[in-house]
């Protein structure tokens, strides 16, 4: 699925309105990627839809190599605890896009997330290991942690 009309599927105005923030301590992601450069986010963006939280973290210059962004997509309701990536019942999708050669979104096809999220349901951080695929059928690895805050 192409990134804006997965990121629209939580909230159809969603490209429209996105502000993106500066990152600072408690909202951020770092990863590492293997074969490309490690991620460490500059801007972030965090909504509540009907069903779901997004949380988008970008670096780079806009239309450069570094340009890339992750996305995490979970349900709202979601508790502190380990789960899978893509299990159904509890839908847990990571994309990572990259400009190189052009703009292209890797989805997480396995992986897990160890997730923390405050009683007030308002912070969420955790660590993720996860497995991508190019377009060409390779594989590559990542490893992150994040946190985000969901009140301004």
């Amino acid at each position: 699925m192409e990134i804006n009309q997965r990121r629209g599927l939580v909230n159809e105005h969603i490209n429209d309105n996105m502000l993106f923030r500066r990152c600072c301590p408690k909202n951020h992601l770092n990863a590492t990627l293997e074969n490309r450069e490690d991620f460490h986010s500059e801007e972030f963006f965090a909504s509540v839809g009907n069903r779901e939280i997004i949380a988008i973290f970008k670096t780079g210059a806009h239309n450069t190599p570094l340009d890339r962004a992750f996305d995490i997509y979970m349900p709202k309701d979601i508790e502190t605890g380990i789960y899978p990536l893509n299990t159904p019942g509890q839908l847990i999708e990571i994309a990572y896009t990259e400009n190189f050669p052009a703009y292209t979104t890797h989805w997480a096809f396995e992986g897990v997330i160890d997730l923390i999220v405050s009683d007030d349901k308002q912070q969420h951080s955790g660590k993720t290991v996860m497995k991508f695929k190019t377009r060409q059928g390779v594989v590559f690895t990542s490893e992150s942690q994040f946190c985000f805050s969901l009140s301004a």
